[in-house]
């Protein structure tokens, strides 16, 4: 659960027993349930969630943004298979970390009044807000995903 917390990114790994090629077969003919899947190379691919709250995407038709989305990471150990999922970092967090980081500034620095709820309420709720969508959003695709990869 800590992991869940992590400002940066949301990572998973786990072990499937079995060898990495059963588990690409898989992924290239058994179609996901509630999400879709791009392979960027022979055991790296890009599931992308059906749906997306924070960024406004349903029925996996993304618009000019990237919706909820894990990398999957195949790695052959012994008889068995890796699997590392990493999610992205979130630019609108950054984004709006900055837009506070600035409004601060401008209000110690301005002659004219910000509003002091927009500093100390509105920009941290709007971070905490948005981290916690973006975040369980994720977290569900890995479940998702997971218990896709487990169904071998």
């Amino acid at each position: 659960m800590a992991n869940f917390f992590n400002p940066i990114s949301l990572t998973r790994v786990f072990e499937l027993k079995t060898p990495i090629q059963a588990v690409t077969n898989h992924i290239s003919r058994s179609a996901p349930t509630g999400f879709s899947v791009t392979r960027l190379s022979n055991f790296e691919f890009i599931f992308l969630s059906d749906l997306s709250l924070g960024t406004l995407i349903k029925n996996g038709k993304p618009p000019a943004v990237n919706s909820i989305q894990t990398r999957v990471i195949l790695t052959q150990v012994g008889k068995s298979t890796a699997v590392t999922f990493t999610t992205k970092r979130r630019f609108e967090l950054i984004l709006t970390l900055g837009a506070w980081v600035l409004f601060t500034i401008l209000q110690l620095v301005s002659k004219q009044s910000i509003p002091i709820w927009i500093t100390t309420a509105f920009f941290p709720g709007l971070l905490i807000f948005f981290f916690l969508l973006y975040r369980i959003q994720e977290n569900m695709l890995q479940n998702k995903a997971e218990a896709y990869l487990k169904q071998l």
